[in-house]
């Protein structure tokens, strides 16, 4: 039968129908009723099928024209319930006059009436163009109130569904090929996966539990075992599908002999799909343990290790408040509103609204304080404080983590050294330097020539860095001025051999106190003043002498001193009071700068505190807005 484009009608049509005996499905009239309302049609069931004949008498036999008809099948699920095989069945054929004929007979002789509970209309689209057949199924349920509620099912199978290789094209040899290489590997990884938890004790086998215990292993079977049953399913749709064949013989025979049930194979095809959904989101899963080597993906797996008990305590409160309000919606609106007729609608719906998606406006039409009072409670529960909870579990275990795990840098560095070593191994194997210099000469000299110019900009980087730190240090000291720790101490530099590091350092242990004209003990002494008028080889070793012998040394006292050392240590001491004046008052200065800073800073963050309280309350003008909108 032609239709748009390049569909057409596939075989024929099939509509049945399924009704209820009166009075058997749990329905029953009140006495003062029975006179205007003898019999009553409750819900569907199995067991109160009606099958018996009913409609206008035939022509020729005079027996009801509508019989019902048992046929093999699977069940058809519904919004409203499951429905078996089988009922009071029409076809629609390519024949327009008896398709006409039967639709008129069913108008008139009361096909539907009160105890009908399911229609359903199954026929097959076929394109040529793409060879893509589309099989349909219409659903029609009425429950016991007379509410009708449709459903429209189409499922797309391509000829490489209904036979591994009916077009014989590239595609499908390489579909197949695919599916064997996927036995194999199942295969191969099953008697993999039962070596690990199956040992040997004195010929007997006995089962390690501890495999059990391992979550990678209970996904790892879980992932194999979808794969076989999706691969199950694949040879039993192939199986169910080698039966089928489409009648193409004279129109007028067509009859519900020749109509063509792919419901079946059509019902396999999309469970094929959902499970290859699901194990496609596992694999991919099961990917991340085998890219822990990197150091942040460990850490995210460290992360949700280590918060698992909190998170299953926190899945556990999640879930029991969100069962109370889904009791609460269905007790409260079950009865008026279609969205919380059942427990799984509420659910559905309650589940929605977490992402957005559910409009809580019918709760507050239908009643404006019950509903509020619901709305607020699902939100300060389910948002506020189960989310918020979910967000401190993770953060805390993230913390703790970052906070052991301190040297996540430094294995970052030791994983790129092993990438590095095994490169240069592999290179070394192959010979890939010499092969690419070989084959494109220009482009490895020039690739040479700028890593070199690399590799001279990051020596004069870290030679301008050294330089620029010493300078630092220097104004460092040139800023504090008179506050300097190093003031009131003078360098010792060594008679021998004088390098960077004496030069700099200002430690105790590489500077002597600075007495001003006092220098050393020997000044002291009698003559001490005369040293100028020395040889050299005396005014050595008068300075080793000295150098040997410092103020407040364990050496005797050498008696008395002259006016002149008398002298010598009075400026001393005036020296060193003075330098003490002086650091007081850069002392002063110091702090007083650093306070200065400090309060600038602290301006600044009352500043920021500021602007964070004004967003504080735009966020809790949001907050009240986002609830009058709920």
């Amino acid at each position: 039968l032609e239709m748009d484009g390049g569909n057409r009608l596939f075989g024929v049509g099939r509509i049945r129908m399924l009704r209820v005996k009166p009075s058997e499905t749990g329905c029953k009239v009140k006495k003062e009723w029975k006179t205007n309302f003898p019999k009553c049609y409750g819900p569907f069931l199995e067991e109160a099928i009606d099958k018996k004949s009913y409609g206008p008498p035939d022509k020729r036999t005079g027996d009801p024209v509508f019989n019902y008809m048992s046929t093999p099948g699977d069940y058809v699920g519904g919004k409203l319930g499951s429905y078996p095989p089988g009922g009071f069945m029409e076809v629609f054929t390519t024949n327009y006059n008896n398709t006409l004929t039967t639709i008129n007979l069913l108008k008139d002789g009361g096909w539907l009436g009160p105890g009908t509970r399911a229609v359903v209309l199954d026929f097959s689209i076929y394109n040529f163009n793409v060879m893509y057949q589309a099989v349909c199924r219409m659903t029609f349920e009425v429950d016991a109130s007379g509410r009708w509620v449709s459903t429209f099912d189409i499922e797309v199978l391509m000829p490489r569904h209904l036979n591994p290789i009916a077009s014989r094209s590239t595609g499908d040899w390489g579909a197949l090929l695919g599916e064997i290489i996927l036995v194999l590997f199942v295969l191969f990884y099953l008697l993999e996966e039962a070596s690990e938890f199956i040992g040997f004790r004195k010929r007997w086998p006995y089962i390690k539990w501890d495999y059990f215990f391992d979550p990678w292993n209970t996904l790892d079977w879980l992932n194999l075992l979808l794969m076989v049953a999706t691969l199950g399913l694949r040879m039993d749709t192939w199986g169910k599908a080698s039966g089928l064949a489409v009648y193409v013989g004279d129109p007028s025979k067509q009859s519900l002999a020749t109509f063509m049930d792919v419901g079946p194979v059509a019902a396999n095809i999309k469970t094929v799909h959902n499970l290859i959904a699901f194990n496609t989101v596992l694999t991919w899963f099961k990917a991340v343990k085998y890219i822990a080597v990197l150091p942040y993906i460990t850490t995210f797996m460290e992360t949700v290790s280590r918060s698992k008990r909190q998170l299953f305590s926190f899945l556990a409160v999640f879930f029991a408040l969100l069962f109370g309000f889904v009791l609460a919606y269905w007790v409260a609106f079950g009865e008026q509103l279609a969205a919380f007729r059942t427990l799984w609608s509420s659910f559905v719906f309650l589940s929605s609204s977490l992402l957005g998606n559910s409009d809580m406006s019918l709760v507050y039409n239908h009643a404006p304080l019950l509903g509020s009072l619901l709305i607020y409670l699902f939100v300060i529960a389910m948002f506020f404080v189960s989310v918020n909870l979910f967000y401190a579990i993770m953060i805390s275990a993230l913390g703790d983590l970052r906070q052991e795990e301190g040297n996540n840098a430094k294995k970052w560095e030791q994983q790129v050294a092993k990438a590095n070593d095994f490169w240069k191994a592999v290179s070394q194997s192959f010979r890939l330097e010499q092969r690419f210099r070989t084959m494109v000469p220009g482009l490895y000299s020039r690739m040479k020539a700028r890593k070199r110019r690399m590799e001279e900009k990051e020596q004069e980087r870290d030679e301008e860095c050294l330089k620029r730190e010493r300078f630092r240090k220097v104004a460092e000291r040139v800023d504090l001025g008179a506050g300097n720790p190093s003031l009131g101490r003078r360098r010792r530099i060594s008679n021998a051999t004088v390098n960077e590091q004496d030069i700099e350092s200002e430690s105790d242990t590489g500077s002597d106190v600075d007495l001003g004209p006092l220098r050393n003990k020997a000044q002291l002494r009698k003559g001490g003043e005369f040293r100028d008028f020395l040889n050299d080889g005396e005014a050595e070793a008068a300075e080793n002498e000295s150098d040997s012998q410092m103020l407040g040394g364990d050496d005797e006292d050498d008696g008395e001193r002259d006016e002149k050392g008398i002298q010598l240590v009075i400026e001393a001491t005036r020296h060193v009071v003075d330098g003490l004046v002086d650091r007081a008052y850069g002392a002063r200065g110091v702090l007083v700068g650093e306070m200065s800073q400090s309060r600038d800073v602290l301006q600044k963050v009352g500043l920021v505190l500021e602007v964070l309280q004004t967003r504080t309350k735009d966020l809790e003008l949001c907050q009240r807005q986002l609830l009058k909108h709920f």
